[in-house]
């Protein structure tokens, strides 16, 4: 018999009790699900950060290229899709005479990589898959084709967007 006369299942657990159990599972499911975002933000905004890469050499940017899309390196998150990319001399500060002097090293170059997203408002910081971005920020970013470790030097938003967002 499954059911007794005492609405037990299988004479052990009550029914009544299976039946709120359940309810109280399903309330915690429907919880998460509305509160995933861990009630981080009222919008999203569209941000253009700049992540600069020092001192490679020029084969190394050959493969940094517009259009790809950028994953977080450790936590393989999405972080937006490369929309512009600059390189220029790289430098360096060097000694010379007993003196520091910014050098440029040969066949060297710091590069600039312009990486679009639509980033989450929390204030006061803007996040991409709940990881903040902030200038001075140290990044480890991977692309179909290269591998990006740098900082974020700039970062461009509307500021009237992220006010409507907050």
């Amino acid at each position: 018999m499954i059911i007794d006369n005492k609405g037990r299942l299988f004479g052990k657990i009550n029914l009544l009790d299976v039946f709120f159990i359940l309810v109280l599972l399903a309330a915690l499911a429907v919880g998460y699900l509305l509160f995933a975002d861990g009630g981080s933000s009222a919008g999203t905004i569209p941000v253009v950060y700049t992540v600069e890469i020092q001192n490679q050499d020029a084969a190394y940017f050959e493969h940094i290229n517009e259009g790809e899309q950028v994953i977080d390196g450790i936590t393989k998150t999405p972080m937006g899709k490369i929309v512009g990319f600059s390189k220029e001399p790289a430098k360096i500060i060097a000694q010379a005479d007993d003196k520091l002097v910014l050098a440029s090293p040969e066949n060297r170059f710091d590069g600039y990589v312009q990486i679009e997203a639509n980033a989450s408002v929390a204030y006061p910081d803007l996040l991409l898959d709940s990881e903040a971005i902030k200038i001075g920020k140290a990044v480890a970013l991977r692309s179909e084709s290269a591998a990006m470790h740098g900082y974020i030097v700039a970062m461009d938003y509307d500021e009237e967007q992220l006010k409507e967002a907050k």
